[in-house]
């Protein structure tokens, strides 16, 4: 499927209140969080996120898991999976919007390429300047740096396939790649509530960049732009919105101050 194709059953499941999952390939699903069940919602007003969020007050509507081979997918384990079994070529035509299944015929790199979509998908879903996303720094209309406010939330995971493919062009094995790029970008998040990759970037807002050695690989900007996959969507899930209602952690938090 085209990440369109997955984003539209996503908000089926949530339109109809229909918890099953969403096959994408083998070992391989999503699982939606209906009525604001997911971490997306429960941690998006915590903390600095109240400052973030208090205009938002339907974060987390459309959060899903993302249930592979390993259990729960996590960022940095499905980096060190796919390098050197997934083509950069592959990754970028996923990006462009291309179904993983018109783009590899075989299976290993199918099914990595295919979680590695879905990743993509749930940045573009769940991240965002919209009033059901929780910020991102890619893409925000207040940033100073251009390529910043003009990249889009998929360029974040991105980053990671690009500069260790990169890396490993020029002689780096995967493992030597992985300790220079994901290593030192791993941290604690609040969101999450475990240690994830978090974006290569410096200073704070709106002055945020990206870390000098990340720049050149930054997609949206090498190829002269890139669109919001939420953005033909975004009628539909302002219905569901009004449908559903406010988080009641958007509500708890902001009736108790």
């Amino acid at each position: 499927m085209k990440a369109e194709e997955i984003i539209d059953l996503v908000i089926q499941r949530h339109e109809n209140e229909d918890s099953s999952i969403i096959p994408i390939c083998k070992g391989l699903h999503l699982e939606p969080m209906l009525n604001y069940t997911g971490k997306m919602a429960r941690n998006a007003y915590w903390q600095y996120k109240k400052n973030w969020h208090k205009d938002r007050k339907y974060v987390g509507i459309l959060d899903h898991k993302i249930m592979d081979p390993t259990g729960k997918m996590e960022h940095s384990q499905l980096l060190a999976r796919s390098l050197g079994k997934v083509r950069i070529e592959s990754i970028r035509a996923v990006y462009d919007g291309d179904d993983p299944f018109d783009i590899t015929d075989n299976q290993e790199e199918l099914e990595l390429l295919c979680d590695i979509q879905c990743s993509l998908i749930e940045q573009e879903v769940n991240w965002g300047v919209h009033d059901f996303q929780q910020r991102t720094h890619f893409g925000y209309p207040e940033m100073n740096i251009d390529y910043m406010r003009n990249a889009v939330p998929r360029d974040f995971f991105l980053l990671f396939f690009e500069r260790c493919n990169a890396l490993i062009r020029q002689g780096m094995s995967v493992e030597e790649s992985l300790r220079v790029v994901a290593e030192p970008q791993k941290e604690e998040s609040l969101t999450a509530m475990k240690i994830v990759l978090m974006p290569p970037r410096t200073g704070s807002a709106p002055n945020v960049k990206l870390r000098e050695e990340f720049l050149p690989y930054l997609r949206s900007d090498m190829i002269g732009g890139a669109e919001p996959w939420i953005t033909p969507f975004l009628g539909r899930i302002e219905i569901l919105c009004a449908s559903k209602g406010p988080s009641p952690y958007f509500t708890k938090t902001y009736n108790s101050q």
